[in-house]
């Protein structure tokens, strides 16, 4: 968005989005937004989790992340055989450790120090007090904040309509992000935890608009800071808004204490956070159908090879195409007659009106005055033109057709639409026959 309007830009859009989503969410619109695959979000709690692992830990020997998930797993011997800082490696390893290890100690003070916590600061206290040679988080010099707000052109540009497409366009991503993360994190709690999802859209606009304000960068839901508080013990909201006034007063009055922190250490810890994740995960999918995990591991490896966004949005073409080809999809398989000389048609999947001409020409293959049954046992669909079409069958071949509706409603108790499908034979003025 910026190359195409400038950085002044920036605030009017952001400020557009945090309005459209404040709408969405005090309409309660939010559940548009969660339409999605619970093999979509498993997937991209998965993704994320490799992406943290595998981009951290080049930065945990030193090393530059790469652009892509798949490059940075790849790159991973290079970084070994090019040489990498034995310093940061040993003190990332032992951030991993410390913090592995406090987890799992029973003692009262473990529950209120986090263990990524403790880690950082021991692995500072060790870099600075040993002298070990390792790169450290660098801040910008000025850390003010400009009101770009105050430029003329700020609300001459909310009549631009590229403007209000760029901010339409970010409103979708934002709003998808949030809510795909708000249900992972659902999905991961095994449903322990419930959200308000319009409540995070209406808070998360007020951000947004707030931020525009300032030419501020868009808020979204992010998945790794939502999964450390969780995996911290945290049960409220509450971690967030510490979060927020402890970079807010470190960043005002300590810009400088943090520059003691080791970037490797952190890395490390993000690495630790990234294996719990996908550890925990890999229990929840355990008995997912074969389909499911497939797509699943679609969506994963989309992430790894483009970013997390683009990955989940293929994951959701998938998915949806995945849906299509089900409710399209018919499988019809002709039983020759048997020895009574009754033919057998079995059906199974979505019958819509687009098949009628291949259940015709099946049809066709069968004898006159010869008697036909047909099964909808395994019918999730049955469309209204397909009956007419059996019931117009029936009445050409002196009603030789038979159908097993006693099988069909139970099938009809599971799908509603299929229930008044069946309905239809009796406008022909007679009660279709059950075959036991």
């Amino acid at each position: 968005m910026l190359h195409k309007h400038g950085l002044a830009a920036l605030g009017p859009i952001v400020l557009i989005a945090g309005l459209l989503q404040l709408a969405i969410g005090l309409s309660k619109q939010s559940r548009w937004f969660r339409a999605v695959s619970p093999a979509v979000v498993s997937g991209m709690l998965i993704g994320m989790g490799l992406l943290i692992i595998f981009s951290q830990f080049h930065i945990m020997l030193d090393d530059a992340p790469k652009e892509t998930g798949f490059a940075n797993l790849l790159m991973i011997p290079q970084a070994f055989i090019a040489g990498i800082n034995h310093s940061a490696a040993l003190l990332g390893l032992a951030s991993i450790s410390i913090a592995y290890g406090w987890s799992k100690l029973k003692l009262p003070i473990a529950k209120i120090l986090p263990p990524a916590l403790v880690a950082i600061v021991i692995a500072a206290l060790a870099a600075e007090l040993m002298h070990l040679g390792v790169q450290k988080v660098q801040l910008p010099a000025d850390l003010g904040i400009t009101w770009l707000h105050n430029t003329p052109d700020y609300f001459k540009q909310f009549i631009d309509p590229a403007i209000w497409l760029s901010a339409i366009t970010l409103t979708f991503v934002v709003s998808a992000q949030t809510t795909i993360t708000v249900k992972a994190l659902e999905t991961a709690s095994n449903g322990q935890e419930r959200f308000n999802y319009d409540r995070e859209l209406i808070a998360q606009g007020a951000g947004n608009a707030l931020s525009g304000l300032i030419c501020g960068l868009p808020i979204a839901g992010v998945l790794l800071r939502s999964s450390a508080n969780r995996q911290s013990g945290a049960t409220t909201k509450i971690p967030n808004l510490v979060h927020g006034w402890l970079m807010l007063i470190a960043a005002i009055l300590f810009p400088r204490l943090l520059e003691y922190i080791p970037t490797c250490a952190l890395a490390a810890i993000l690495v630790f956070i990234g294996v719990r994740m996908v550890a925990e995960i890999k229990k929840t999918i355990v008995d997912y159908p074969r389909e499911e995990k497939i797509l699943l591991a679609l969506t994963v490896i989309a992430i790894l090879a483009t970013n997390l966004f683009t990955g989940v949005v293929i994951g959701l073409v998938v998915a949806i195409a995945k849906e299509l080809y089900r409710l399209m999809h018919l499988k019809a398989t002709l039983i020759q007659p048997n020895d009574r000389g009754i033919y057998t048609l079995k059906l199974s999947g979505a019958a819509t009106f687009a098949h009628i001409p291949y259940l015709l020409s099946l049809m066709e293959e069968i004898k006159d005055k010869a008697e036909l049954h047909v099964h909808l046992e395994e019918v999730t669909y049955l469309d209204h033109a397909v009956l007419q079409m059996f019931m117009e069958w029936e009445m050409e071949h002196r009603e030789m057709l038979v159908i097993d509706w006693s099988t069909a409603g139970s099938a009809s108790s599971k799908q509603p639409e299929l229930k008044r499908s069946l309905k239809l034979p009796y406008l022909f003025g007679r009660r279709p026959q059950v075959h036991d």
